[in-house]
């Protein structure tokens, strides 16, 4: 609704409602969606709840992390975007695999 004067009575404008931050079980959902449609490997979740339980990603300077940085990016290939259409993610950097939730 827009300000305005209707019938002499000053009209207040609306808040837009505040959107929902996005929590850990929406992120735990995408995931869960995208392995039951075989998007997401075995591989890609024990590499995405090894890391996430270190609360960092694979440094893909490391030898050893090399694999592990292809799958978590394959994987938040395939979360950005369902996150992206239920407006939790801001903004994605083009050069990395970082995003910002809302």
């Amino acid at each position: 609704m827009v300000a305005g004067n209707v019938y002499g009575v000053p009209v207040q404008r609306v808040p837009e409602p505040i959107p929902r931050p996005c929590q850990p079980m929406d992120v735990a959902h995408a995931v869960d969606q995208l392995y039951r449609r075989s998007q997401l490997t075995r591989d890609h979740l024990a590499v995405l709840g090894h890391y996430g339980r270190r609360r960092s990603a694979p440094d893909p300077a490391r030898d050893r992390e090399a694999r592990a940085r292809l799958l978590w990016d394959e994987a938040f290939g395939l979360i950005a975007p369902v996150l992206a259409a239920k407006g939790f993610i801001l903004r994605e950097p083009a050069e990395t695999a970082v995003f910002e939730l809302v």
